[in-house]
């Protein structure tokens, strides 16, 4: 075989559209550039802890307004996370976002957790294999 170079992670769910009678079926998938072998494990779990968190998310009925609202006065930190989570992560501000990273492998479960709280900010996951970061606009 031959040196792995991307890998590809799809998951799915299938949920019951609120009152309604119809079923509605998600699928995401996404692909990472692996620039070192030994980095596959730890993508694929990140991947998965995404996509965990995507999911996770349609198991709740949508609020009114999905983003929580950042007021002029409330600053974007670490605050953001619960206790348990933010010792497990490194906080930095750059180019106007705030920038988290984890301070070691955090699991497809704790992963997904994080993608939620970030998601929630209006915040993205940036895969760049070892720089993958998720960052929050700080405006």
């Amino acid at each position: 075989m031959g040196k792995i170079s991307e890998i590809t992670v799809t998951k799915g769910k299938t949920i019951k559209a609120a009152d309604r009678e119809e079923w509605i079926k998600l699928e995401f998938s996404v692909k990472a550039a692996v620039e070192d072998e030994a980095d596959l494990n730890v993508a694929k779990a990140q991947l998965e802890g995404l996509l965990d968190g995507w999911l996770t998310s349609l198991q709740m009925p949508p609020p009114a307004n999905p983003q929580t609202p950042v007021s002029a006065k409330q600053k974007l930190g670490p605050e953001i996370f619960p206790e348990d989570l933010r010792k497990l992560l490194a906080f930095e501000e750059a180019d106007g976002f705030l920038i988290i990273k984890p301070k070691g492998f955090l699991g497809a479960e704790v992963f997904a957790k994080v993608a939620e709280v970030i998601k929630s900010y209006n915040g993205e996951y940036i895969s760049a294999g070892k720089g993958s970061h998720f960052r929050v606009p700080l405006k």
